[in-house]
């Protein structure tokens, strides 16, 4: 199975954390026969399928997602399961950065599926995706996804300062007061939340919350015990870290984490960030998949 990341094209870097590509393209046991597990994030994507579908698991049964397609900000738990041989392009949004890309609210994407043909011109759409059917490398492929996003990217207006906001917070691993964010940006409180809210689809103080739950996640993931965690995260006490981490996952963190391996994309992006597309796992880096 074919697992890369790639940095974004310097016209895209301000907006774009970077480019994922999983291809499996075996007909029969192909990766994500199982669902993948994608937790809450701080980054909006798009996703490309140039394999087989995929489809999307909720309590309502499968949706079978189109073959691109926008998911804004997540603030829930969900799970997807390939149909066949999978190759699909994963691009990650920086906070805010999605917002240059789109004529809609921001608003219009969080915790949902949004089909590409349905944001952008349906003719662009459908030459990328032929392009996409052509394309024989993974370098190939990454270059016909930038050329579309170069080709739709809008506003080049908007505010840096959300997503070195942003960036702070997360360097904090959540554990900052809103009211530093501002001072340090020399804003009011309200116009913190109200940028963030605009651009990021979230409140400062929401956005804190995810970034302090993706932090759990990897201190778990290292072996760290309950206590740890609870004492390195701010949280009060074990029972409102566990109530805090249902909030996003819908399980107690014991059952949680009991559900068995890793996914390979958990295994292979969890923790990468933009700057170090093959290199180790960054402790800061976004923790998307299980």
């Amino acid at each position: 199975m074919l697992m890369q990341q790639f940095r974004p094209h310097p016209s895209l870097s301000p907006y774009i954390e970077s480019l994922l590509l999983q291809e499996d393209l075996n007909a029969v046991n192909y990766a994500n026969l199982t669902p993948v597990n994608v937790l809450p994030s701080t980054l909006a994507v798009i996703g490309i399928q140039y394999g087989s579908r995929m489809k999307a698991i909720g309590t309502q049964g499968e949706q079978l997602l189109g073959t691109s397609g926008i998911a804004g900000l997540q603030t829930t738990f969900k799970q997807y399961v390939g149909t066949g041989g999978i190759g699909t392009i994963i691009v990650r949004f920086k906070p805010g950065g999605l917002a240059a890309f789109t004529p809609y609210p921001i608003q219009a994407f969080q915790d949902a599926n949004v089909d590409l043909h349905a944001v952008f011109p349906p003719g662009l759409v459908g030459e990328m995706e032929e392009r996409l059917r052509e394309a024989g490398t993974a370098h190939a492929l990454i270059a016909v996804v930038q050329a579309f996003l170069r080709a739709v990217l809008t506003r080049r207006d908007r505010e840096p300062w959300i997503a070195e906001a942003a960036r702070l917070i997360e360097l904090h691993r959540g554990g900052v007061s809103i009211e530093r964010v501002a001072g340090e940006f020399y804003v009011s409180k309200r116009t913190l939340e109200r940028k963030f809210n605009e651009l990021v689809d979230i409140s400062p103080k929401k956005f804190a919350g995810i970034v302090r739950f993706q932090h759990a996640v990897r201190l778990r993931k290292t072996g760290r015990d309950y206590l740890d965690i609870v004492t390195l995260c701010g949280f009060a006490d074990h029972a409102h870290f566990a109530h805090a981490f249902k909030s996003f996952t819908g399980l107690r963190p014991e059952l949680f984490f009991s559900g068995g391996e890793e996914s390979e994309l958990a295994k292979r992006f969890n923790g990468k960030g933009a700057d170090s597309p093959d290199g180790p796992d960054s402790p800061d880096g976004p923790a998307m998949y299980r």
